[in-house]
């Protein structure tokens, strides 16, 4: 007759081996996708609601395409297709909105604390008479990519609001985040003398005031 310890064992190491197999298991489960769409609308109603006080409806917004953490010069479909929601968000709250990629890191500052802008840059939003800037960057990571959203005010150069969120790195994430190179500012946008734009990202609203009818005239 065997003994009780001798009958425990056996049915210890089996469970063990069984919990091992499914944390394993899900350990090795590929993630599932998750709505880009909802993702972008909740970050951008966050950036809003940490705004120390609200931009006035109709303001002028340029939304710059979101670049990978660790190059500032490469992009992905991911990045664009974050920045391009993120665009449509403020659109339906009521901005005006301009969306383009630009070479620049939205995190690169100086010693005294301000944004650092290139010279083509500079002049490219002086051009659009805009005082306010929402980017970021992307991380990809093993299971999730993690992002980072950052509303820039030009006049200070300073962070006036942000939004942090992650993004399971389901198939279709892992195929948009092949990546891609952003173009040179110069090549990417004409010459601001010019009245046309011809960034890869076209503008998505120019205007959100509506055209005035002329009053039909009366038959003398």
């Amino acid at each position: 007759m065997l003994k009780k310890p001798s009958i425990l064992i056996p049915a210890l190491l089996m469970l063990s081996l069984t919990s091992c197999s499914s944390l394993l298991y899900r350990y090795n489960q590929e993630a599932k996708d998750t709505n880009l769409v909802d993702v972008s609308y909740d970050a951008v109603s966050t950036l809003q609601d940490k705004l120390a006080s609200p931009l006035p409806k109709g303001s002028l917004i340029i939304v710059s395409t979101l670049v990978n953490v660790n190059n500032q010069n490469q992009t992905s479909s991911f990045g664009r297709i974050i920045s391009t929601q993120v665009a449509s968000a403020l659109h339906d709250s009521g901005y005006q909105i301009i969306a383009m990629e630009l070479p620049i890191d939205l995190f690169v500052v100086q010693d005294g604390g301000q944004l650092h802008l290139p010279p083509e840059t500079k002049q490219l939003l002086k051009h659009y008479n805009t005082s306010t800037i929402v980017g970021g960057v992307y991380a990809p990571g093993k299971k999730n990519t993690y992002v980072s959203l950052r509303m820039i005010d030009l006049n200070s150069r300073s962070f006036i609001s942000s939004a942090d969120f992650s993004v399971p790195m389901g198939p279709d994430a892992k195929k948009l985040l092949q990546p891609k190179s952003v173009d040179d500012a110069a090549q990417a946008i004409a010459p601001v003398e010019q009245s046309t734009m011809t960034s890869p990202v076209a503008p998505l609203e120019t205007t959100l005031e509506p055209t005035q009818e002329k009053p039909n005239q009366l038959p003398e």
